[in-house]
């Protein structure tokens, strides 16, 4: 597939983001970092094209969630946002590294197991050229009880809408012995599009990032209202 179709996949068709929450606002440092990402990948059944979320952390390295990709996956693109709206402009991924835990393949009667597996659920995203007009969102360096909130990003389309880039903030519950956060969304629900998006601190010096968001709790899915939160690294680079 051409990356010109994995563009237009990306920017069409529906997946479900941040209900309720708040719109971003342009020239917010931590919208303007924030990403859509399409990734398109080949298993054995067919072709697959699923959207996450993920932030800049460096001018040519993108952080999202692990099982936003694939062993399959064969190509991935982003798109930024200005202010909540998407630039028409996608951006080539040329390479991919995740951690060596695949998500997903331990068994989820396993609980301390299937926690220490979501605190690996990280990627990164190499782009193909740096990014000259936009700050990276730099990582959390000491990290010890997490504030009383947090704030997420999230990229993609809500429902059949257009698609938008929204804010939600999140209230933490529990911190494991790894740094995975458990945490309550406050007005509104996270969905499957949000998988990747990036979770901030607060300080006079900007955001920091605390991890990426990487699997919600509900009785009611795809969306919910407790999230999981993947503490960010960089995967020993």
């Amino acid at each position: 597939m051409s990356f010109a179709l994995l563009a237009l996949l990306l920017t069409s068709g529906p997946s479900l983001a941040i209900e309720g929450g708040a719109p971003a606002r342009a020239g917010d440092r931590l919208a303007r970092a924030t990403v859509a990402v399409g990734l398109l990948s080949q298993p054995s059944s067919g072709a697959n094209f699923d959207r996450c979320s993920g932030v800049l952390i460096r001018p040519d390295l993108i952080l999202t969630a692990a099982h936003c990709v694939s062993d399959s996956t064969v190509s991935a693109a982003v798109l930024f946002y200005n202010g909540s709206r998407p630039v028409p402009t996608a951006r080539v991924i040329v390479a991919v590294t995740r951690s060596p835990v695949a998500p997903g393949r331990i068994a989820s009667d396993d609980l301390a197991a299937r926690l220490r597996e979501l605190s690996l659920d990280i990627a990164l995203l190499r782009l193909a050229s740096p990014v000259r007009d936009r700050a990276p969102i730099p990582l959390l360096r000491n990290r010890q009880a997490p504030p009383a909130t947090l704030l997420l990003a999230g990229a993609g389309l809500s429902g059949e809408g257009t698609g938008i880039l929204k804010t939600a903030t999140l209230r933490p519950i529990a911190i494991t012995d790894t740094g995975l956060v458990i945490a309550s969304v406050i007005g509104a629900r996270v969905c499957i599009g949000d998988s990747g998006g990036p979770v901030v601190t607060a300080g006079r010096g900007g955001p920091a990032l605390w991890g990426v968001a990487s699997a919600v709790i509900s009785s009611r899915p795809p969306c919910g209202d407790i999230v999981v939160v993947a503490p960010a690294t960089l995967l020993g680079r």
